[in-house]
């Protein structure tokens, strides 16, 4: 931390996304104010905070990425502002910084899903997908697949997989992917998967979907209008 201030990559009007240490789901935020050590954002006392009874102390987790990297952050809550324009100051005392490889944007997403060895078959694993983009996507599930699917840990290098996504209980589109990564999370495993193919229908159904997700960033940045949308990356003049 000594080393980066947060200054040097992060300033007022950048999105955020952060997340308490507990829980699961990630929150678009903007930035009010930085310093050397501490960042103010705006939370608007976000619903998934509330149910987890967000208090002065709790350690949040925050990540923005840029086109080369991704920035991960730690800190402690040490202000919550509960009049309008709702904020929290948090004490970052972590950073680390990653090489950003990813060719296109990862959203944050919690859709349904299943995992399956051939598209045909009329069962697979239930997954929770947790973020997505034209190229890739990464699921959690609660046991090695390996073992579920009854693979080898030689044969799961590489191996080709489909995931049938719901967008909604009515609407799903399946990829065909290859597993490049695994990971150990708190509420099972993440794989990382590259997407090799999927019919015409699916990447219809899929880039309608990400259209989607970028508008409701667009429409944030937007509504907070002033200062905010005047800095909003989405702002062409």
């Amino acid at each position: 931390m000594a080393d980066i201030k947060l200054g040097d990559f992060l300033s007022e009007g950048k999105i955020l996304r952060t997340k308490l240490a507990e829980c699961n789901n990630w929150v678009t935020n903007i930035v009010y104010a930085v310093n050397d050590d501490c960042i103010e954002i705006d939370i608007g006392l976000e619903k998934d905070y509330i149910e987890n009874i967000i208090m002065v102390g709790d350690t949040m987790r925050c990540k923005y990425t840029i086109d080369s990297l991704e920035y991960s952050l730690v800190g402690w809550v040490t202000r919550i502002k509960a009049d309008y324009p709702q904020s929290i100051t948090i004490r970052v005392h972590q950073v680390e910084t990653f090489e950003n490889k990813r060719s296109s944007y990862r959203y944050d997403v919690y859709l349904s899903s299943v995992i399956k060895l051939n598209k045909t078959d009329s069962k697979g694993i239930f997954a929770i997908l947790v973020n997505i983009s034209k190229n890739g996507l990464a699921f959690i599930v609660r046991e090695d697949i390996g073992k579920l699917l009854g693979i080898s840990d030689l044969e799961m290098k590489d191996i080709k997989v489909f995931v049938d996504i719901y967008v909604s209980p009515e609407k799903l589109f399946t990829i065909e992917g290859v597993i490049m990564r695994m990971s150990s999370r708190e509420k099972g495993i993440e794989y990382g998967i590259q997407v090799v193919d999927m019919d015409l229908d699916s990447e219809r159904i899929l880039n309608n979907f990400i259209i989607e997700l970028e508008n409701k960033d667009k429409e944030f940045y937007n509504k907070r209008g002033g200062f905010w949308s005047k800095n909003s990356k989405f702002n062409k003049e």
